[in-house]
């Protein structure tokens, strides 16, 4: 659309202004108005800005017409045409400072004048030209974060327009400095590379193109672009290097941000795919290959195939899709198989991207590896509820199935029977065969248990000796005594064992839901009760539980009674065996093990001793008994052989307890007469842990003269500081590290680490179950140890000790 042209007059005369005025309409100019005053005529251009303005220099009022022309805004850019009629020297550089766009002389023709402002409107049309495209280099440039700048070569003056400072981003006008101060604000470590690019450019006229630190007004640093190329001299220009310098600080940044991701991409343990939104692999870090043995071929540009519908259970694929559809993310755990067949579980995690706009882009799916987690889940549920030995379901699963049956049996209306079996007189064979042996008679048990009872059955190994037998649906309780004959009799099959014939016996305790008890717990706690019942019975029988009895008390009570009358009627003895020096082969000492010669059972052990003893409160009075027995035996020893034997007895945690235990062992040194330090205590690695009281009986026995050594050592939890602070000077190894040697290197490496800390604290060692060749000829090379075991002697009456006992036959 045609805009006129609005030419403003600023004259005081009138009569001039309307001359003028009419001039201009002749000219066909439409638009004029016509002012008298600067300041009225700089308000008007606030107001209406004119595109010209005819300006008389002499004008009345505060101010003249170069002052008004001066105080014009400079971005309107309005043309101004100075009319006068003088011509002065000083009016000329007065007006020449505010870039007029004419000058005309008084009088002046309607040509001259018209010439004069079509010239002008065209130069401004021009300047406005110019300006805008200024204008929009300065904000692409400071858009880009860039700066143009050039250099000239001869003078290394260095011009910088559009970014004001390498700090700070801003529109600036162009700056004019030195090379040298240019370079002063280059990061010291990359000056050298930036004169370089200089050099460079000057000798080979080529483009450059580096990457260099600024220092910021607070040390810190900004990452510049630099580019330019070297233009010759010519007739208008010197030499110049002119180029373009870009603030990549963010860039940088993002870049190093995203060297940081793609790191942790490329090294997570957790498989990570990049999936587009119809679930297909575009990317695949290293970890999920590792973890699923796939490789880019078979797996881009397809779904990950755990996550497939042929892998997937329908409603589990569905669930998949709804939740991906609805929330964008999605986490399951899966158990599938590798690429190579082999079972693993992953923990699958699939989330949604969207960008700005909401819109979805991607998925990223995290791919966790839990294989070894579950595989030691598995093993924690197993070990939790089944038995390390046999496999059998263990207490804690057992009392579960007898729950579920108990429950079945209420609808049913049927009979639960519980038949606990505890193997008879087990400890001996562990403590004459030794604790290997023991764990094969074990499974021997179970295998046969297992044999003769049904597949529906529960058998259930509660702990050492002990088992448990649950049958549902009985129709009478003579169907469970059946049972329990079978067992009996099936147990009681001659079996081999370390070389020898052997038969098991067993007691049986039954009891019966609902006859008996209405709880798992209760069940199990009366079977308990008839088992005893069982045992009191003569054992190799079973018993059912009967209302009169009670928990453990009649079999505690009647034991209990028959072992005081035993200590009484002298039926305790002592049996003893020898300890032997293994570099002269001579026996050097004896432990002394109690027995019971019952009137009914014949020789027992301590297995049926030390727990009736210690229950009945008679286990002091007992080892009182064994020490004051075993001292006065070796004194006479010592008398008849004139030999000087050392005689071991075992302390009881009750007697450490005792109080005054230590005079009691000192009044019956001094009544057989045996010096203390050829009496030799011994106490399980349990016993000297921090317990106040019986640190302090160590200490006491110690200064009695006793020696004080560990029984068992090794099968306990030893505390080296406890033995390094306390009275102890002898370590037993337990027979469980000696049978694996010489053949074992783990038990090989473990008494020979025992052997190393005994040496270190000054202690004597003494190896227990000692039963082979092989086994005395590793030991025997060990300076000072002392061995003990069935390969040179087994536990034997006092009579049966000589002054000639040594193993010496034995290796003839």
């Amino acid at each position: 659309m045609h805009h006129p042209v609005h030419v403003m007059i600023v004259e005081d005369e009138r009569v001039i202004a309307l001359h003028l005025r009419k001039q201009l309409e002749r000219l066909g100019y439409e638009r004029t108005s016509v002012h008298n005053a600067g300041y009225d005529a700089l308000k008007a251009i606030e107001r209406d800005p004119p595109d010209i303005i005819l300006m008389d220099i002499r004008i009345d009022g505060d101010i003249d017409g170069i002052e008004t022309a001066a105080g014009i805004p400079p971005h309107l850019l309005i043309p101004v045409i100075y009319l006068s009629a003088h011509s002065e020297d000083a009016t000329l550089v007065r007006a020449q400072k505010t870039r007029p766009y004419g000058f005309l002389i008084k009088p002046f023709s309607e040509r001259e004048l018209h010439a004069t402002i079509q010239m002008a409107l065209e130069r401004r049309v021009a300047e406005l030209a110019l300006r805008d495209t200024q204008q929009r280099l300065s904000l692409a440039m400071t858009a880009a974060q860039m700066s143009c700048w050039e250099i000239d070569v001869a003078t290394r003056q260095v011009q910088r327009t559009g970014l004001g400072s390498f700090s700070h981003l801003q529109e600036t006008e162009t700056i004019t400095e030195s090379w040298d101060d240019f370079l002063e604000r280059v990061a010291p470590e990359d000056r050298a590379m930036v004169r370089k690019a200089f050099t460079f450019a000057i000798h080979n006229g080529e483009f450059y193109d580096i990457v260099f630190r600024t220092i910021d007004e607070e040390r810190g640093y900004r990452w510049l672009r630099a580019r330019g190329k070297l233009f010759p001299a010519d007739r208008t220009s010197a030499m110049r290097i002119i180029g373009m310098t870009q603030d990549i600080t963010d860039q940088r940044h993002t870049q190093d941000k995203l060297r940081e991701a793609m790191a942790v991409y490329e090294t997570t343990q957790d498989g990570i795919l990049i999936l587009d939104p119809k679930l297909n692999v575009t990317n695949a870090n290293k970890a999920y290959y590792r973890i699923t043995g796939a490789n880019a071929k078979n797996t881009l540009h397809h779904p990950p195939y755990f996550i497939t519908p042929e892998k997937l259970p329908a409603e589990q694929y569905k669930e998949l899709l709804l939740a991906l559809q609805n929330r964008k993310h999605w986490h399951q755990d899966i158990d599938t198989q590798n690429t190579g067949g082999g079972p693993i579980s992953l923990a699958i995690q699939i989330i949604g991207v969207e960008d700005d706009d909401g819109k979805l882009t991607h998925f990223v799916a995290i791919v966790s590896d839990r294989t070894a987690i579950r595989q030691a889940e598995q093993e924690l549920h197993y070990l939790a509820q089944y038995d390390g030995l046999t496999s059998l379901p263990n207490r804690l699963l057992a009392t579960d199935r007898l729950n579920r049956a108990i429950e079945r049996s209420e609808q049913t209306g049927s009979i639960v029977a519980c038949l606990f079996l505890d193997i008879d007189d087990f400890k001996n064979i562990n403590d004459t065969l030794g604790h290997a042996a023991g764990d094969q008679v074990i499974l021997i048990a179970s295998t046969r248990i297992r044999a003769v009872t049904e597949r529906t059955d529960t058998i259930s190994r509660l702990g050492g000796d002990e088992f448990l037998i649950i049958r549902e649906n009985l129709k009478s309780e003579v169907a469970a005594a059946n049972l329990a004959n079978k067992i009996i009799q099936e147990l009681e099959r001659p079996f081999y064992i370390v070389g020898q014939e052997m038969t098991l016996s067993a007691s049986i305790g039954i009891s019966f839901y609902p006859n008996h008890a209405s709880s798992s717990q209760d069940l199990i706690r009366l079977a308990d009760t008839a088992m005893y019942a069982a045992k009191d019975r003569g054992r190799r029988t079973y018993a059912f539980y009967e209302t009169e009895m009670t928990e453990n008390a009649t079999h505690y009570m009647t034991r209990s009674l028959e072992l005081r009358r035993g200590l009484e009627n002298n039926e305790l003895v002592l049996h003893y065996q020898p300890q032997i020096d293994a570099r002269t082969e001579q026996m050097v000492g004896v432990e002394a093990l109690l027995r019971w010669n019952h009137p009914q059972h014949g020789l027992l052990g301590p297995a049926e001793i030390i727990p009736i003893a210690e229950q009945s409160g008679l286990i002091v009075e007992i080892g009182n008994w064994v020490i004051r027995e075993a001292c006065s035996q070796a004194r006479q020893w010592q008398d008849e052989f004139d030999k000087k034997i050392r005689v071991a007895v075992n302390a009881s945690v009750r007697q450490l307890r005792s109080e005054g235990f230590a005079e009691a062992v000192q009044h019956e040194l001094a009544l057989s007469g045996l010096p203390a330090e050829f009496l030799e205590i011994e106490v399980t690695e349990s016993m000297i842990q921090d317990e106040a009281s019986m640190i302090k009986t160590l200490h006491e026995l110690r200064e009695v003269g006793v020696l004080l050594a560990i029984d068992d050592f090794g099968t306990g939890y030893s505390c080296l500081r406890s033995i390094k602070s306390l009275p102890i000077k002898r370590i037993k190894i337990d027979r469980a590290f000696i049978k694996g040697i010489p053949d074992k290197t783990d038990d090989v490496a473990l008494v020979e680490a025992m052997l190393a800390m005994a040496g270190s604290l000054g202690l004597l060692v003494t190896a227990e179950g000692v039963e082979t060749r092989e086994q005395y000829t590793f030991l025997r090379a060990i300076e000072g140890i002392e061995l003990q075991g069935y390969l040179f002697g087994k536990p034997v009456p006092a009579s049966e000790i000589t002054a000639d006992t040594s193993p010496k036959a034995k290796f003839s």
